[in-house]
């Protein structure tokens, strides 16, 4: 079963706290010069941006704690990521994105040299990408019975981002207008991939920023560290 939709960003699920976030203000407010850019950058992105996410769910098992197998393709998720699976017996795979058009937005800003709005834009398109994974975790719960984990993608607590080219090889040639490059990165930048477990056993838990070794997340607890 292959899945694709396309979603309002006024649909999504953003607030001005996860934009404060995505930021690197760590629950503080934004002086309102600030403020205000924020507020007319989104308002410029909304009548352009596209959000899209593409899914799939497929028959999965878990091999070992750092291990599991969709489909006949091993994957090594690693030890965190295995330790939440334990009950699997499908995953969901997914892309998400900002889109091309988002995309091009970003590099009008810096043709123009706008440093402050591109940074708030580079942070909002975060928001907006991963707010397109909320969505789908959340259409997941109208088609499938199963309980199901949080989203996990590669380069984060120990998977490596190489196997992202083992995660695309399940979706048609450029899913959602997503490429990878030579070092498993995606473009548009604003996107996301990765898979959600789902089983009648899971048991879906908090992620835990003590456990995990990536130190540039901006989602980053630094007080449970």
């Amino acid at each position: 079963m292959l899945e694709q939709k396309q979603i309002r960003i006024q649909d999504l699920e953003i607030s001005e706290k996860d934009i404060y976030l995505a930021m690197g203000y760590q629950g503080n407010v934004p002086d309102s010069y600030v403020c205000e850019l924020i507020a007319e950058t989104y308002s410029e992105i909304v009548p352009l941006c596209l959000p899209r996410y593409m899914y799939r769910i497929q028959e999965a098992r878990q091999i070992s704690r750092q291990k599991m197998e969709i489909e006949g393709t091993e994957f090594t998720t690693g030890g965190i990521i295995g330790s939440y699976l334990q009950g699997m017996t499908q995953v969901c795979l997914f892309v998400a994105t900002a889109g091309k058009e988002y995309d091009a937005y970003l590099h009008t800003l810096k043709a123009q040299d706008n440093i402050i709005k591109e940074y708030i834009a580079d942070s909002i398109g975060s928001v907006i990408a991963e707010a397109c994974g909320i969505s789908l975790a959340k259409e997941l719960e109208t088609v499938s019975k199963l309980f199901h984990t949080l989203p996990y993608s590669p380069g984060y607590c120990g998977w490596n981002i190489r196997e992202q080219q083992k995660l695309f090889s399940f979706f048609p040639p450029e899913p959602c207008g997503i490429t990878l490059s030579d070092s498993f990165l995606m473009s548009p930048v604003k996107s996301i991939s990765g898979f959600i477990g789902l089983g009648r056993e899971l048991r879906p838990q908090p992620y835990r920023c003590e456990i995990c070794n990536n130190k540039q997340c901006y989602k980053r607890k630094e007080n449970k560290i």
